[in-house]
């Protein structure tokens, strides 16, 4: 076989050159390819990059508009108020604690009084604790500090002995309000402000009546699982509610309770499966049935940011004290002057609710507005409060309300709160007053 039937040629001089020129260029031609195409895939990149960034920019931006556009730009915080000093002149009131999140000067924020009212105030000043003494800054965060809060002395009836009671807090959470929905956010800034000095405060007595009155009184987010088909007798799908245990006690289960959702989103395990959570709300005593029934414990916020466990016995005591005035009374279910559905009854005799009575009384037999009075327990929303009836005229609401509010306010102990209405707008009354005495009546 020939070198050319193969299709092999010697190649010599000129031709050689030529084929090798050839060759050459075709390499470069290949390699000028591949550059441009590197070239055009860094540029892709660098505009996907370029559009990647403006998208994230803009995304920033508005989270940013929106942040602005919230109260004190959406931070929440949280200050327990362990000392407290008032000037009715000023108006103003310097409270002392450490306060967890970020505070600015000139924040809208809320005083939870430990008797349960909540007042809208202001931070007018801050000064931050250096470990010797108070230096004015602009805005705190982790630090023990004390606040200037304005205060309306003359409006609100506080003097500057009680105005501002210990164990109070000052935070940017808001009462829960109906959004709009038509829902009510559930949140419970006072507890929430609370707990965060639980590691602290946990021996200390007083403090721990506040905690409790909070936590009988708080309404909570439980998350739950759909519990395969069927339905209650309501219709409503039935749910289970989802515990969990210790690892140092795998038999026992705990029930976690939540104060608001962003303690809800710290328990991030319950989110992460396929099969998302329903949440469900519940009241203190809501709750307390199934503890009773199971013997389950209790943690309220077990991811944090602070976490209180109640042993199961110690969540039973806890129910009863919210019981234990409507043992023995009448209990109704009403609806009172805003429209709300309440439970109605009578509180359990006793030397606190002997001294109120008294208290009325007295107030009532020097203001001649005033024919009768009686004192009634109600559970609203899970809070309990003692609601004052008065048979007073309209015109003369605000004045006998603020009286007599004042004149009950030092007897207060196990129930801090109080709500009032005239007889002429909780029919319910006269009906319960037709069979039984009134607690006052002007002869």
């Amino acid at each position: 076989m020939s070198d050319k039937d193969n299709n092999i040629f010697d190649l010599e001089g000129d031709a050689l050159d030529e084929a090798l020129m050839a060759a050459i260029e075709e390499t470069d031609e290949e390699e000028r390819l591949a550059r441009e195409l590197k070239a055009q895939e860094n540029q892709e990149r660098a505009e996907q990059a370029r559009i990647t960034a403006i998208e994230q920019e803009e995304r920033k931006a508005k989270i940013d508009n929106l942040r602005k556009s919230l109260p004190n730009e959406g931070r929440r915080y949280f200050l327990m108020v362990e000392e407290a000093q008032c000037d009715e002149a000023k108006k103003e009131a310097y409270v002392t604690g450490l306060v967890y999140g970020n505070c600015k000067k000139n924040d809208d924020v809320f005083l939870f009084r430990n008797d349960g009212r909540a007042l809208a105030t202001k931070i007018l000043a801050i000064e931050e604790f250096n470990g010797q003494v108070f230096e004015p800054v602009e805005e705190v965060s982790q630090k023990k500090a004390r606040l200037t809060i304005v205060i309306d002395y003359e409006k609100t009836g506080f003097t500057k002995e009680n105005a501002v009671p210990k164990y109070s807090v000052v935070t940017t959470v808001r009462p829960p309000v109906k959004g709009a929905d038509g829902k009510t956010a559930i949140e419970n800034p006072s507890l929430s402000g609370l707990m965060f000095r639980y590691p602290e405060f946990n021996k200390d007595k007083e403090y721990l009546n506040h905690l409790t009155d909070n936590i009988v009184n708080g309404r909570f987010l439980i998350p739950a699982m759909n519990a395969g088909e069927g339905s209650d007798a309501s219709g409503k799908k039935k749910l289970q509610l989802i515990m969990f245990t210790k690892k140092e006690d795998p038999n026992k289960r705990i029930l976690p309770l939540f104060t608001d959702l962003q303690a809800l989103y710290l328990w991030r395990k319950i989110f992460e499966g396929d099969q998302k959570p329903t949440v469900v709300v519940m009241n203190f005593l809501e709750a307390a049935k199934f503890i009773e029934k199971d013997g389950f414990d209790i943690a309220i916020n077990p991811s944090g940011p602070v976490s209180v466990g109640l042993p199961s016995k110690a969540a039973q005591s806890i129910a009863e004290i919210a019981r234990k005035h409507i043992a023995g009374g009448n209990v109704n279910k009403e609806v009172i002057n805003d429209g709300s559905k309440v439970v109605v009854g009578v509180p359990k005799p006793s030397d606190e609710t002997a001294d109120i009575k008294d208290a009325i009384s007295a107030f009532c037999s020097g203001n001649p507005d005033i024919k009768k009075a009686g004192l009634l327990y109600l559970i609203r929303n899970g809070q309990t409060s003692y609601l004052i009836i008065l048979d007073a005229p309209k015109s003369s609401q605000h004045e006998v309300f603020s009286g007599v509010l004042n004149a009950v306010r030092p007897h207060l102990k196990s129930i801090k709160k109080v709500d009032m209405s005239l007889l002429s707008e909780a029919p319910f009354a006269n009906d319960y007053y037709s069979r039984k005495p009134w607690d006052y009546k002007r002869v």
